[in-house]
């Protein structure tokens, strides 16, 4: 005579899959990766003042993200300043300074943040970003877009939990 299979076979089987499920939603809202300027990089040879500032506005900054500077070593650098050094394209008085490219800077802390080249009259020619680095809901004083990793994950989560409720209600 067979046995009769038990619930908690099955029953585990479901919950590693949604194990799985859960870590594969989980990695979709790890850090991302920004390289600076997209295609043209991190260069005074871009189109004026709003270059960095246009592409700047159209990203979300948050913190662990990381923003990748590439240069031409001897020609570029990339310097962290304070606000009013970034508007006076004050050169001299970095808060860090990083001469070897690729520069990978990890946004570590909420707020603006300032970036500038020193090289000759590069920072007043538009070879200068400003981001606003926000938490994972978003910089501060504005709210987290509907469609954020983070809404997706919760949303998902509220799915699978849900379903394994019902699962297990009609097992027994």
């Amino acid at each position: 005579m067979a046995k009769a299979r038990a619930p908690t076979s099955s029953a585990g089987r479901v919950l590693a899959v949604m194990a799985v499920v859960l870590c594969m939603m989980l990695r979709s809202v790890e850090a991302a990766t920004y390289i600076v300027g997209d295609a043209t990089g991190w260069s005074n040879a871009v189109n004026g003042a709003s270059f960095y500032s246009t592409w700047a506005s159209s990203k979300t900054f948050q913190v662990d993200d990381v923003l990748v500077f590439n240069f031409i070593s001897g020609k570029h650098d990339v310097s962290v300043v304070s606000k009013s050094d970034f508007t006076s394209c004050n050169t001299s008085s970095a808060i860090t300074f990083h001469t070897t490219p690729p520069v990978n800077f990890t946004l570590t802390t909420t707020g603006a943040l300032y970036f500038t080249c020193t090289h000759d009259s590069h920072c007043s020619q538009g070879q200068k970003l400003s981001v606003m680095v926000g938490t994972a809901s978003g910089p501060p004083g504005t709210s987290t877009p509907s469609n954020s990793g983070t809404d997706f994950v919760y949303a998902s989560c509220r799915f699978m939990f849900t379903s394994m409720a019902i699962y297990f209600i009609t097992m027994w």
